[in-house]
């Protein structure tokens, strides 16, 4: 029997649905929905709105809500991978908790712990060792995540881990060049990287910088309201090359040309922030693996459909960098999901397919 599962993707700009059925044949897109979400400061009233708009979309599109996965993400999430001596699962589970307290650096009675074990029976310089990837989520920011889920009466099987299902959705759509490779997920609000080494996750950092950080540089610059910065942003995009602001203005079309080259000023500005973190990310990958450089690139997100973001990000980085397609692991795209659709910001779907890719265990 097909099972269908709803991935759940709820960011700071917009909420992703994306409901799957996995048959015999492999995945069918069943249904893919966004709704925006206002834009207001984090309060109460948030969470209300939220909830809202999640429950109406599950009353407008007939979601599956028995097998929904919904994600966390921030620095309330960290992830590590680490070596273990090799042992079973009792011997794991018991060891696991004692790992956390040298890697987690919150105290374990504030965190939900989770495991699994990547590879077994490597060998190292004291014997046979496994390799873990642990997680560690603030119990604080599980609450407030099912809080606003529980209003919209949306009870999920699993609640997973943003970084990890972008993770998923690679592996799947490249089962071969898994090595060297670094993802990002370029939100609204959030940035995840996760850096693959021997096709598993080596490092997953969240950091709090995404598309709202480049929109109010822009509507600093140029001294506008935060919706038409935001319209700017989404028309201009990001030149691949800096553009000498002194160089005289077609007079032809005065304005345009100034707003163009002002807005490109503020956002190469501000992406100094987040190429500095990659840059970070990658130099701690190189020295933890003796000189190792990373070999590309793979974008995700919302803010990865800015134009001309990979070329700048090429530039600056000296790496080839693609946007991802998740789209092209699923065999089944029924007619009322054009390709061209599929195509054009299908990277902002990508966390929530790969929460939708999560198997569920039967208990």
């Amino acid at each position: 029997m097909a099972r269908v599962n709803l991935g759940l993707d709820i960011g700071t700009a917009s909420i992703k649905a994306v409901e799957l059925i996995n048959n015999k044949n492999g995945y069918e897109l069943r249904n893919l929905i966004k709704i925006d979400l206002p834009w207001m400061q984090e309060n109460t009233e948030k969470e209300a709105i939220t909830a809202k708009l999640i429950k109406g979309l599950i009353d407008k599109y007939k979601v599956n809500t028995g097998r929904v996965i919904s994600g966390v993400k921030g620095e309330s999430v960290i992830v590590r991978r680490i070596r273990m001596p090799l042992m079973g699962q009792r011997e794991t589970n018991q060891a696991v908790r004692w790992q956390a307290e040298e890697h987690i650096p919150y105290s374990l009675d504030q965190v939900c712990l989770s495991f699994q074990v990547l590879e077994k029976n490597l060998m190292g310089e004291e014997g046979e060792y496994m390799s873990v990837i642990l997680v560690g989520v603030k119990k604080e920011a599980i609450k407030k995540h099912l809080q606003v889920l529980t209003r919209a009466s949306v009870f999920p099987r699993i609640v997973d881990v943003d970084a990890l299902a972008l993770f998923n959705v690679f592996q799947l759509s490249n089962p071969e060049d898994k090595d060297k490779v670094a993802l990002l997920e370029i939100g609204h609000n959030n940035t995840s990287i996760v850096i693959l080494d021997r096709g598993y996750p080596f490092l997953i950092r969240d950091i709090n910088w995404g598309g709202f950080h480049l929109t109010q540089a822009v509507k600093k610059e140029l001294k506008v309201s935060y919706e038409v910065a935001q319209k700017m942003k989404e028309k201009y995009g990001i030149d691949a090359e800096e553009i000498d602001l002194s160089r005289p203005v077609n007079s032809q079309n005065e304005s345009e040309e100034k707003n163009k080259r002002l807005v490109n000023a503020a956002i190469r500005k501000a992406m100094n922030t987040l190429v500095k973190e990659i840059v970070h990310s990658f130099e701690y990958y190189t020295s933890q693996k003796e000189g190792t450089a990373i070999k590309r690139v793979i974008l995700s997100g919302g803010t990865s459909c800015l134009r001309n973001i990979d070329k700048f990000l090429s530039e600056e980085l000296g790496l080839s960098v693609e946007t991802i397609n998740p789209f092209t692991i699923i065999a089944g795209k029924p007619a009322k999901f054009q390709s061209e659709y599929l195509s054009k910001g299908s990277s902002l779907f990508t966390v929530g397919i790969g929460l939708a890719l999560r198997k569920i265990k039967k208990i």
